[in-house]
């Protein structure tokens, strides 16, 4: 029987000649993933979390050490070093359940087909083979249990169930996605338990052990004709239901990568199309709600949602290492415009509550982690714009939240140096790490004088400006030209990615207006700038111009009550604000206009709440307004399309691909 040789991969900081030999070593990752909103859950990267993993059937898979611990099966592979007798060597590493032999990696295409005389030669060690590996056989990321913020408890999902917080059939649906990547977690511990000893230690009721026992041949495989078939494979067979198998295969994607049940290892996205595991059509449509309705509930809303969406959601606990899904309100780790971070990481045993970044930077999580839970929340890319000078710039934009952050302006700011931008430029730094150092140090304040400077949509968490807002039927017409009307009148349109205003000629090479809505907001640019007398070229404020006939009159007065609610009349030669007061003692107004304007009875209502449909002023748009951490400005809630008769439909699938 062959001695079982027991070695230690330590993975914390990785050596650089090290990470060089085995970098080609086995079928790596890419960035290929499925639709909008879910390619960051597809697929797993390295696993270098500097905790321990013992994977055995009838051990618990622990992730608070300091090592990576595999068990090699090496009876001869000591003693002899020439080719022929290391090819032929016994050689087995540790998968998921079991182990598997290299032999049979290399037969599957998993490993190069020189691996074995790469370890002969020394050109990589069994260490070098195992660091490889690590990530293929870690723990899934599966949500392990629940986290109530209130009380700032964590518990596994019967217990939960015991508690009356969720439901006894959403905990089962939890359960079972566990069980579909092979080993069932305790949140309170971070261990993870095959389907028998969880049932020991009552993370599993005895009623549930049949359907998870079920769930758990997503990962063993399914015997059919004298072959073990993958999920996929199964389902092609028809021996599963396909909804419950696009779930299977949801989850499993969601959580690490498809189980290879010839290997009993977790598989790269492009391996798995490649090698029949999966296929572009059924992966496209994981993400379909036709083809595949949503498979799990919120335990808060009761809400449907595809479990990558609530994996987004979750909370991770440095205390055990594990993922927990909030429960109850909400407001600490919520993404929201006045939040500029989601506070998604928490040390459940003191309460506290941090950002990705922040724990990166206090080295609470490591890197893979922070760069995990950075990308549930956010998509960075960079693109280049070109200023109206000419010059190039390097914009950093987040395809989620909508947020922009310049690299030429942060430099110029001093929140970034030169040195940190060649880290990034040499890949030190990913786009995630840049973007959120920027975040870290860009200090805020709330913009005086502001109209309302955008809309915040409440579903995709993100900010819009009031052209795309009113493009994805968000905003009606007539209330996003009232809203833009404000901004032009008081400073220039806005810009909620970026914080900018802008003229009109500028707002439209931005694609903040289109050719209608600049066209009638002309009069209202000059309602800032100063209306013009065309015989005696003097610079007027609105109410002069107004008297003067150069203005229609219920323009103007939509001009002064957007001037008056965001900080008092404009004075045209300094562009100043004036109160009323004293506008009165300049002649920039008269009494009467003035004392019409000051009464609210007057205002009209000509806008739509985006939120509730209801009609409502100016100024009580206004109050529902929320402050922006990234930008300063103020946004208006939009919870969903506004209604525009039978073209609704049409206008809103037409718009959103343009987007």
């Amino acid at each position: 029987m062959a001695k079982e040789k027991k070695v230690e991969v330590f993975q914390t900081k990785p050596q650089e000649d090290t990470m060089k030999r085995v970098e080609n070593l086995v079928f790596t990752p890419n960035s290929a993933g499925p639709p909008t909103n879910s390619e960051q859950v597809q697929t797993s990267s390295l696993s270098q979390t500097g905790h321990t993993v013992s994977i055995g059937r009838k051990s618990a898979i622990s992730e608070k050490g300091k090592s990576v611990t595999f068990q090699v099966d090496s009876s001869d592979c000591s003693s002899n070093k020439d080719e022929d007798s290391f090819s032929s060597a016994s050689l087995k590493v540790q998968s998921l359940r079991g182990r598997v032999s290299i032999k049979k990696l290399v037969r599957v295409k998993f490993l190069d087909s020189d691996v074995t005389q790469k370890l002969a030669s020394g050109q990589i060690t069994i260490e070098d083979l195992l660091a490889s590996l690590s990530e293929f056989v870690s723990r899934p990321r599966s949500i392990a249990g629940v986290y109530v913020e209130k009380s700032k408890q964590k518990m596994s999902f019967m217990e939960a169930v015991r508690q009356g917080l969720i439901a006894k059939t959403y905990a089962a649906e939890f359960l079972e996605a566990q069980a579909v990547t092979g080993c069932v977690i305790d949140p309170t511990t971070g261990a993870a338990y095959p389907l028998p000893d969880a049932l020991e230690k009552g993370l599993v009721e005895e009623e549930l052990r049949g359907k998870l026992c079920e769930a758990e041949k997503a990962v063993s495989g399914y015997v059919h004709g004298g072959k073990v078939l993958s999920v996929f494979q199964a389902l092609e067979e028809r021996l599963l239901d396909r909804h419950r198998a696009k779930r299977m295969l949801e989850v499993q994607l969601a959580t690490g990568g498809l189980v290879h049940p010839a290997i009993d290892m977790r598989v790269p996205l492009d391996f798995a199309l490649e090698h029949g595991l999966l296929n572009k059509a059924t992966h496209q449509s994981l993400y379909d709600s036709v083809s595949n309705p949503k498979g799990f509930h919120n335990p808060g809303t009761g809400q449907t949602a595809y479990y990558c969406e609530l994996l987004s959601t979750c909370v991770y606990d440095v205390d055990a290492g594990v993922y927990l899904l909030p429960v109850g309100e909400r407001p600490p780790s919520s993404a929201s415009p006045g939040c500029a971070v989601r506070l998604s990481v928490i040390n459940a045993a003191t309460g506290a509550a941090m950002s990705p970044y922040e724990a990166f930077q206090g080295l609470q999580i490591d890197k893979n982690t922070y760069l995990f839970l950075s990308k549930q929340e956010s998509e960075w890319q960079e693109a280049t714009d070109v200023d109206p000078k000419g010059s190039t710039l390097h914009i950093l934009t987040d395809l989620r939240s909508g947020r922009q952050l310049r690299i030429e302006s942060a430099l110029s700011e001093k929140i970034l140096d030169s040195s940190e931008l060649s880290s990034y430029r040499s890949g030190v730094l990913s786009v995630h790490e840049l973007a959120d150092l920027l975040i870290s140090r860009k200090v805020v304040f709330k913009v005086t004088h502001c109209p309302i400077a955008g809309v915040w949509d409440v579903a995709l968490k993100r900010r819009l400006s009031v052209l795309k807002a009113h493009q994805q039927n968000l905003v009606d017409r007539l209330t996003a030209l009232r809203l833009l009307e404000a901004q032009a009148c008081t400073g220039g349109i806005c810009d909620p990615a970026t914080g900018e205003r802008l003229l009109i000629g500028e707002a439209r090479q931005k694609g903040l207006l289109d050719h209608n809505f600049a066209r009638q907001l002309q009069q209202f640019e000059q309602a800032f700038l100063g209306i013009t007398h065309p015989k005696t070229g003097k610079s007027l404020a609105v109410a002069q111009a107004m008297q003067e006939n150069l203005i229609p009159r219920e323009a103007a007065l939509r001009c002064l009550e957007y001037q008056l609610c965001t900080g008092g009349l404009i004075n045209p030669e300094t562009q100043d604000r004036v109160a009323v007061e004293e506008a009165v003692l300049k002649s920039l107004i008269d009494k009467s206009t003035a004392s019409l304007m000051q009464d609210e009875k007057h205002h009209s209502k000509t806008l739509t709440c985006p939120k509730t449909k209801k009609k409502m002023s100016f100024k009580e748009a206004q109050e529902k307004g929320v402050f922006d951490s990234h930008t300063g400005f103020m946004l208006i809630e939009a919870s969903k399309p506004y209604s525009t008769g039978t073209t609704a439909p049409f206008q809103y699938i037409y718009t959103y691909r343009h987007i």
